[in-house]
């Protein structure tokens, strides 16, 4: 599943600069109500717009969240210890090692108990593939 989560997160990644680098500039013909002379976004514009929409549907798909395009950053839900989590992946990490509760962020991630982020082996706690995507 990562190999596929780097790849969409990467495009969406390549996608957005492009977008921001390529911003198009809108001449108004009516500035005070900004009514556009013509058509304010170019097709190859719209085109890389609509491939990140259906990249983030892509990861939608999957159960994912994507938190934060800059570092990659993507959580998926998953239980541990008989609680829900979230599973917080980001492209710079070679696996998941890494969860923090619903509303705690990436500020409050932790190290999966017996995972590669973590020094402890607890089996019984670690979320399964079913459950952690």
């Amino acid at each position: 599943m990562l190999p596929v989560l780097r790849e969409v997160v990467g495009a969406i990644q390549e996608r957005l600069g492009w977008m921001t680098a390529n911003r198009p500039q809108v001449d108004y013909l009516v500035k005070k109500h900004s009514v556009p002379m013509e058509s304010p976004v170019p097709h190859d514009y719209l085109a890389n717009l609509l491939a990140v929409r259906g990249a983030l549907a892509r990861l939608e798909s999957f159960g994912c969240q994507l938190k934060d395009v800059q570092m990659g950053l993507v959580d998926f839900p998953a239980r541990l210890s008989g609680r829900e989590v979230l599973l917080c992946w980001s492209l710079e990490e070679d696996s998941v090692g890494f969860y923090h509760d619903l509303r705690g962020g990436y500020a409050g991630r932790r190290p999966i108990p017996g995972g590669r982020g973590s020094g402890e082996k607890d089996p019984g706690n670690e979320p399964s593939e079913e459950e952690g995507h």
